[in-house]
């Protein structure tokens, strides 16, 4: 009997590490890594312009679903939010997938993001530095819905990112594989 898919969600508030650690897991696993922002800036490129909750509803959960009833298992990155994530997402893969949710946390996640934003030299510069202090300020506030983990009632890993990874990340891989085999 085939096993439901695996899908390992990072997440975290913006700059916490999550989307390199989602990274590392995908390639260690080889499995697909699916990336929120990459999705939104397909769908910019593609459009010129979009609403990100719009393709976050209409693009980005469903393909997520699409993916778990076509039995892939993958690695996620998101920023899962308190209150809102649990039913917009979480509930809506519940019964096609294994979830393992992966939460990142580092000191000042907020501040890493806007130096990682002000930093950056690839494609991915979409915004104005007004714009980009906007998101920063927005960040900021929504920090206390994104910074510690949400209550998904799934197996959760806590990695703390400010110098390397807490656990380190074999560990993290063990811990993944381990929860995982308890399907077979």
């Amino acid at each position: 009997m085939q096993r439901q898919p695996l899908i390992i969600y990072v997440s975290g508030a913006p700059g916490s590490g999550k989307t390199t650690l989602a990274k590392r897991i995908a390639n260690e696993l080889y499995i697909p890594h699916v990336s929120s922002d990459l999705i939104h800036g397909g769908v910019k490129l593609t459009k010129r312009s979009h609403d990100r909750k719009e393709t976050f509803h209409t693009i980005f959960v469903p393909l997520l679903v699409d993916m778990t009833k076509l039995r892939i298992s993958f690695v996620v990155d998101h920023v899962l939010q308190k209150n809102m994530s649990e039913s917009d997402v979480i509930e809506k893969l519940r019964p096609h997938a294994k979830i393992v949710y992966v939460h990142t946390q580092a000191d000042n996640p907020i501040q890493r993001f806007y130096e990682r934003e002000q930093r950056r030299t690839d494609k991915g510069v979409v915004l104005t530095p007004e714009q980009l202090q906007a998101r920063r300020d927005y960040h900021q506030k929504n920090l206390p819905n994104t910074q510690y983990p949400v209550d998904l009632n799934v197996p959760t890993i806590v990695v703390e990112t400010n110098d390397g990874y807490e656990p380190d990340f074999d560990r993290i891989i063990q811990m993944i594989e381990k929860l995982y085999k308890r399907e077979d």
